[in-house]
């Protein structure tokens, strides 16, 4: 076993139980705190036509929860192989230099950016879309438990080109699994309706919201320039104030 993995990596069964019950607290404890924040505590202030659909939540919670441990389940054995050292991850930060270190991050990213704006765009094909993709569409107007209310297929789809690049691109364990924990923390913030983070060139809530009301547009992960090249971009402040709150005069 490469460097000091802990004992429930040791086996399959033992990775699938610590990613179901990690991602779930991970799931329902980012959600819970932004949907806490934004929609009921300062509801006033951000959402203030927001009404509560408690069987629309119970929906989002329950297919969160679907989606966590089905993507347990079809990853468990990926995370095997890097902890038997059996993938392209590492453990050394000094095995390929620090320099490799950096790059690869940057790497890591520009490669995922692009594979998974082209998959998530292409689950919106009409051949795909409505068995497959339409179950996390049904969330018109999403709240952070529907960060991650997908078909488990769906989810694992759209995180396929960080498993991939932990197969075959040398890359730091710390990049690998801090990314996928972003990942899922990104998932769940991008679904709150409240646009905090508001740089042009960074896809934020705003962008994710238009993208849940018109199922065509903003595809990207982290950034919007795979969009802006594909002609799929479209700009919260081109929208009514419904899909930036709170309202700002900068454009972005």
């Amino acid at each position: 076993m490469p460097g000091d993995v802990p004992a429930f990596f040791h086996s399959i069964p033992g990775i699938f139980v610590f990613l179901s019950l990690g991602g779930s607290v991970l799931y329902l404890g980012v959600a819970t705190a932004t949907y806490s924040y934004f929609f009921v505590r300062h509801r006033d202030r951000y959402l203030p036509e927001y009404e509560a659909d408690p069987s629309d939540l119970r929906k989002a919670v329950f297919w969160g929860i679907v989606s966590v441990v089905g993507n347990a389940a079809l990853t468990a054995p990926v995370h095997y192989l890097v902890a038997t050292g059996r993938s392209a991850v590492y453990f050394d930060p000094a095995r390929y230099g620090y320099a490799w270190l950096v790059a690869s991050f940057f790497v890591y990213l520009f490669l995922t950016e692009t594979f998974v704006y082209w998959i998530h765009r292409g689950l919106h094909h009409r051949s795909l879309y409505t068995w497959l993709h339409l179950k996390h569409h049904e969330f018109r107007k999403p709240t952070p438990f529907a960060g991650v209310a997908f078909n488990p297929l769906d989810s694992f789809l759209q995180a396929l080109p960080h498993h991939v690049c932990a197969l075959l691109l040398p890359v730091h364990v710390s990049i690998y699994m801090g990314m996928l924990t972003f990942v899922a923390v990104w998932a769940v913030l991008i679904h709150d309706r409240v646009s905090i983070v508001r740089h042009p060139f960074v896809l934020y809530t705003g962008h994710h919201t238009i993208h849940h009301h018109f199922n065509k547009y903003n595809y990207g992960q982290f950034f919007t320039f795979w969009d802006r090249w594909g002609g799929t971009y479209k700009s919260p402040f081109e929208q009514p104030a419904k899909f930036l709150r709170p309202r700002s005069v900068t454009a972005g």
